[in-house]
């Protein structure tokens, strides 16, 4: 008879700081991903049952791998991710195209076509995401923005597919929800 293992929970709701690594390619061919370049993110997760998860990009990750995050670690591009129900182990997202109504993220919102899934306790948590983006940019009064574009044939879209992962590293601006509402 097989016992069960407990699964490792990952939090419903925090903000933190992940060393992570980025892979840019052609958005036709995602199995030619170039080199890995190394970048700060910043992850969030909220909503009433855990189902909105952010992804920032927040910068260049420079020096040696356990370097602590920069103090003045910030959103830039924010890609955001929808709950899926059942996906086995981890959660796992559906990265959105367009924001749903009401949703609003810091930095420029990054339309994506693409998976995300986290894993691990708040501890040793781990990301994983890939996908495929294509969009215009803009300017609004607020600054930057991205907008979806469903051929990137068209002239001037940005497309590009990519594939990220990244590790827990602790952080000053760090927040995690504890069961019954508590933070610490």
């Amino acid at each position: 008879m097989r016992h069960a293992t407990p699964r490792m929970m990952v939090p419903e709701g925090f903000v933190m700081a992940l060393r992570g690594r980025l892979s840019t390619g052609p958005y036709d061919a995602p199995h030619r991903l170039g080199p890995a370049q190394a970048e700060w993110l910043i992850l969030c997760r909220w909503g009433a049952e855990g189902e909105f998860l952010t992804i920032a990009q927040a910068g260049p990750a420079e020096g040696p791998p356990d370097a602590p995050p920069p103090l003045g670690l910030r959103p830039r591009t924010t890609f955001l991710g929808l709950r899926l129900a059942g996906a086995g182990e981890g959660d796992h997202f559906l990265l959105a195209r367009y924001l749903p109504a009401g949703v609003t993220v810091a930095g420029a919102f990054q339309p994506a076509e693409g998976l995300a899934r986290l894993h691990g306790p708040a501890s040793a948590l781990r990301l994983e995401a890939g996908g495929r983006s294509a969009f215009r940019r803009g300017l609004a009064e607020a600054g930057e923005v991205r907008l979806d574009t469903p051929d990137p044939a068209l002239d001037g879209v940005e497309s590009l597919s990519w594939h990220m992962e990244g590790w827990r590293a602790p952080w000053l601006g760090e927040f995690l929800a504890t069961p019954g509402g508590s933070a610490h």
